[in-house]
């Protein structure tokens, strides 16, 4: 009795680290940025990241033209305070070169629960909907209506939050 033969599945490799991004990788979500991860001990990188530059849709409106530079640092301070906060998501925050301190961990709830606090004594209920939903819970904003609340909303934090540039 002859055996059958066995199909096995292919599997894709893994990239490796040393590797480039492909042209289509390149070209898709308003292109990459290469992040250095690690240094050798003459500052020479020996570990490369390739990042997109679109992640959320505050950075597809900054990419547009459409947000000012203050009212996306406000937006992405109330979306990392309300992933840390509501969704109970950790965030890195790109302040001190990306070093995390355990102090600061811990205070990163508190502070985070302080912020969205602010934010929601400031907005008005139509604009707190809007700018939860496109800043914490990354929706789209839709019509041309629903955007000018949103700015007017990110208007409201940044004159709280003092992000001008």
């Amino acid at each position: 009795m002859a055996k059958a033969k066995r199909h096995y599945k292919k599997k894709a490799l893994p990239a490796r680290c040393w590797e480039r991004a492909t042209m289509e990788r390149r070209r898709q979500l308003g292109g990459l940025i290469t992040e250095v991860v690690d240094r050798d001990l003459r500052g020479n990188s020996i570990l490369k990241r390739h990042k997109a530059k679109i992640e959320c849709h505050l950075d597809i409106y900054l990419y547009r033209g459409q947000l000012s530079v203050p009212e996306y640092d406000a937006g992405m301070i109330f979306r990392k305070a309300y992933m840390r906060y509501v969704l109970d998501i950790k965030v890195d925050d790109d302040v001190q070169g990306g070093r995390a301190d355990a102090e600061m961990a811990m205070l990163a709830v508190p502070h985070s629960k302080k912020l969205i606090d602010e934010a929601h004594d400031v907005l008005s209920q139509p604009q707190w909907m809007v700018v939860e939903a496109i800043c914490g819970l990354d929706d789209t904003a839709g019509n041309s209506y629903r955007f000018e609340t949103f700015r007017r909303g990110l208007e409201k934090l940044v004159d709280l939050w003092k992000t001008n540039n």
